[in-house]
């Protein structure tokens, strides 16, 4: 069994709850009240730019030139999306700038660029895999679900069940799986546990957008 197919039977629960969160069946029934997704909308164009950070640390500390691409191009990609992101969204609704992280945020954001900085790089790399994987499979899933284009979410909906995302998607499992089939037991293990924690975090990155979080001191 490949390490990808491991790293997904292992978090399904998790998976599961995530479809079924509110945020994610209001946003497929367009239902979600604006101001969650503003929030969440701002939060992610956060996410976003330290994502794209995160993805460039690990492409420095790859040695094989392809995969040093790869990770390069992945990054240009996270920063693209957060200024296209800014462009429609933050245009539209009046967004700030400047956008100051929940604790939710920031405990994804610091995670995976601490795993990018000081973990094994396959580690590093099982760590951001779920930002791509988890979303495309969310993606799909509310696209599926979808009856027309009465859905105000339309676009968010649209660009995460596209054709460009789902190649990039593809291309990280399967590097994921290149460097876990070279990697020894241990460090497939500590791929797959960066792979579950990362992946609770995207629960909470949702969940904490629908709750509007706030820190409380």
């Amino acid at each position: 069994m490949k390490w990808s197919a491991q790293a997904w039977e292992r978090v399904q629960p998790i998976y599961a709850k995530i479809l079924a969160m509110p945020f994610n069946t209001e946003l497929s029934s367009g239902t979600l009240p604006i101001e969650k997704f503003i929030f969440y909308l701002a939060q992610d164009a956060y996410y976003l730019l330290e994502f794209g950070r995160t993805l460039s640390t690990i492409s420095s500390r790859m040695q094989d030139a392809d995969l040093v691409m790869a990770f390069a191009g992945f990054s240009t990609g996270a920063i693209f999306a957060e200024r296209s992101l800014h462009e429609s969204y933050f245009v539209e609704f009046g967004l700030a700038n400047e956008v100051q992280p929940t604790p939710s945020t920031l405990l994804y954001t610091n995670y995976i660029l601490s795993q990018a900085a000081y973990a094994n790089v396959e580690i590093a790399v099982a760590a951001v895999l779920p930002c791509f994987w988890i979303y495309k499979a969310v993606g799909d899933h509310i696209f599926a679900q979808q009856d027309g284009d009465q859905n105000p979410y339309k676009r968010w909906i649209d660009m995460y069940a596209g054709v460009e995302f789902a190649v990039a998607v593809e291309k990280a499992i399967d590097i994921t799986d290149q460097l876990a089939s070279q990697a020894n037991a241990s460090t497939q293990q500590k791929m797959l546990a960066a792979f579950e924690m990362a992946t609770r975090l995207e629960w909470m990155f949702w969940d904490s957008a629908y709750e509007l979080e706030k820190w409380k001191i």
